[in-house]
């Protein structure tokens, strides 16, 4: 009998050992990729910021006046949505966009000083919260995650340039 994957990708026929995993693997990094998003995020929410949120306020924490299209590659959010979001924090007092002074044309984000004593409490607790969830895991756990992760996005990564 014929593997159902060979049917659906004829490619991965030359090579069945991956064939055969490569749908567990999938679903099980997905899964997990979810139940963290979950995790991470339902906490984030109690704390009074969203996911996306709290990344753009990351990326505004680390300097000074960065740029809408810097600011979404950084995050790694889309132009539409991180419209949303900067104005969302902007309502809140949290960030404040102005002109860009190389740029008329252009915008410039940054934290305001409520938006970094913010962002300093938020991370503090959410890091906290998240260190507790990682302290079942030894070193070798987590080095071996993180090393699994970056191959699998990099291959990705990869593959998109193709």
């Amino acid at each position: 009998m014929n593997h159902p994957i060979k049917a659906i990708c004829p490619s991965l026929s030359s090579r069945p050992e991956t064939a055969a995993r490569m749908p567990s693997a999938a679903r099980e990094l997905s899964l997990t990729y979810h139940a963290f998003e979950v995790f991470a995020s339902r906490h984030l929410r109690e704390l009074g910021l969203t996911p996306g949120q709290f990344s753009v306020m990351s990326v505004l924490a680390k300097g000074t006046d960065i740029s809408c299209k810097a600011l979404g590659q950084q995050a790694g959010i889309t132009k539409g949505t991180l419209t949303g979001i900067v104005d969302r924090l902007e309502q809140k007092g949290l960030a404040r966009r102005s002109t860009s002074p190389q740029d008329r044309r252009s915008s410039v984000v940054n934290l305001t000083d409520e938006g970094r004593v913010t962002f300093e409490r938020v991370a503090n607790h959410h890091f906290a919260y998240l260190q507790e969830a990682f302290a079942g895991f030894d070193h070798e756990d987590l080095s071996s995650f993180e090393a699994s992760f970056r191959r699998f996005r990099e291959f990705f990564n990869q593959a998109l340039r193709h």
